[in-house]
């Protein structure tokens, strides 16, 4: 389970903590010595630190409030946004029984597209002057994991959660922006997206023990739904490898995939985003 952190994930943690609170009196109810020692689950507390390398791609879509005219423009190609970014990760979660576990998952990004004199066509959009483009997007959520199977060396979980999308686009330009070559910005010019939405997520998540030191996983988690004029669609991926280096601290690694349909239900030039990203990761995490 890899997960990348960001200030905005405290809005789940009181949520988190009195579950963790009321976890003391179920996991008692464990029996002691019933874990394999391969088991994949074995951990009551994990939390991780680590660093993934993400390729992103952005297409946002403008629409002229007057005319109803749009176009979808690339932003990494037509505004300068990095194409690659390295970002810190943190995740964690707690076992509360054999059967039951929480955890959480948070990651921000902090792109900045330097700003470009341009006076090009990208498609039907033309940009006359100076434009940047900054992304402060962020993802988390808080999930409930129900083990569906799990004998020791295998576990496959469903996971259910609510999946925070926090959604920050800006687009600053200066000069003319056409559509069609009919313009319908000039001037100093700025459109941006600051929305927080909160929706369902539900999931797989699989582990196997591989030996007693190595471990193998993969995730996929589905979120769709409404909130505060923000209807969004995402899909998250992951496989990932764990090696066991002593018995408190473990090193991971892995893949990982998403893509966001997101729509904007408010009075804004920007409508429609199409957010995603494919990249590794490589971390620790610490078990107590």
């Amino acid at each position: 389970m890899a997960i990348i952190t960001s200030s905005r994930c405290i809005r789940f943690l009181p949520a988190l903590a009195l579950l963790c609170l009321a976890s003391n009196s179920l996991y008692a109810e464990e029996t002691p010595g019933t874990q394999s020692p391969t088991d994949p689950l074995e951990r009551r507390y994990v939390l991780g630190i680590a660093a993934g390398l993400e390729r992103f791609d952005t297409r946002i879509k403008i629409t002229d409030r007057e005319s109803g005219r749009s176009i979808f423009i690339d932003g990494e190609g037509s505004f300068n946004l990095p194409e690659t970014q390295t970002i810190p990760i943190l995740y964690g979660a707690m076992r509360i029984n054999k059967k039951h576990s929480i955890g959480f998952h948070a990651f921000s990004i902090n792109r900045n597209g330097t700003s470009l004199q341009v006076d090009e066509d990208f498609g039907r959009l033309n940009v006359n002057g100076s434009v940047s483009m900054s992304d402060k997007t962020s993802f988390s959520y808080l999930k409930y994991d129900y083990a569906l199977f799990d004998d020791g060396r295998t576990a496959i979980r469903a996971l259910l959660g609510i999946y925070g999308l926090d959604l920050d686009l800006q687009m600053e330009a200066n000069g003319q922006i056409s559509i069609d070559g009919i313009p319908v910005q000039s001037g100093t010019y700025s459109e941006g997206i600051k929305q927080f939405a909160a929706l369902p997520l539900i999931g797989l998540d699989f582990w196997s023990s591989v030996t007693d030191r190595w471990f193998i996983g993969a995730k996929v988690a589905a979120i769709n739904g409404s909130y505060d004029k923000v209807s969004a669609t995402v899909v998250e991926a992951s496989i990932r490898a764990r090696y066991k280096m002593t018995n408190r601290v473990s090193l991971i690694t892995g893949v990982n995939y998403l893509r966001a349909d997101v729509k904007i239900k408010k009075t804004s030039s920007i409508r429609d985003i199409r957010y995603g990203y494919d990249g590794v990761f490589l971390g620790l995490d610490f078990n107590f």
